[in-house]
This record gives structure tokens, sequence and C-alpha cells, in this order.
């Protein structure tokens, strides 16, 4: 796992400044997908505690979240609010297959 990257958006607080992430670097996301891989054989059962695990670390906490706005033309436009749960949940399929098929290479 340790030449898995995904970049997700997030507000770095103490450089007060948006930066990218790297989701598996995060230690107890890491260790759950590392289990997961050795409990589950089949795609769909790893997919659902791969879905539960970021939904655990990165789902409606204020440190994982990010601001979306219009940069010009923002007439009646609201901005939304992302976290990183849902920046990869925006892109599932992609995600899961990237890192299950990561599981086949060791």
């Amino acid at each position: 796992m340790d030449n898995l990257v995904w970049n997700v958006f997030y507000h770095d607080i103490n450089g007060n400044q948006i930066k990218t992430f790297n989701v598996f670097l995060h230690g107890g996301f890491r260790e759950d997908v590392q289990k997961h891989f050795k409990k589950y054989k089949e795609k769909v059962a790893f997919a659902e505690e791969l879905r539960r695990s970021l939904f655990y670390y990165f789902c409606s906490k204020c440190e994982w979240e990010v601001i979306i706005a219009p940069w010009c033309g923002s007439k009646g436009t609201e901005d939304i609010k992302v976290d990183v749960y849902w920046q990869i949940m925006n892109n599932w399929e992609i995600f899961l297959d990237y890192v299950w098929n990561s599981k086949r290479k060791k």
C-alpha cells in the first residue's frame, strides 16, 4: 500500500491554506484498508467496508471540509461545503477499482 495515492483538497488550519492530502497517509484509514485486504476476498464485501471506513474517518468532520465557490459570475450561486468523503464518493467506482486492483499487485 506504500504506493497508493489519492489526493483530496482540505484546509490546513496551521498553514492557513488549501492543500492536497493523500488519504492513504491517514493512519487509521490506512490500517483499516490493510485489515480489509486481509479479511475480504470478494470485491463487494471489501467495497462496503472501505466505504464505511471512509465515512468514519472523513465524513462531516470540519477538519476535512472545504467550501467550493465560483470565482466569478456568481450572482445567486450558493457556495457548497464538501468533505473528503464527498470528494471520494464523487469518483467512487474509480477509487474502488484503484484500491481493489492494488491488492492484486501485492
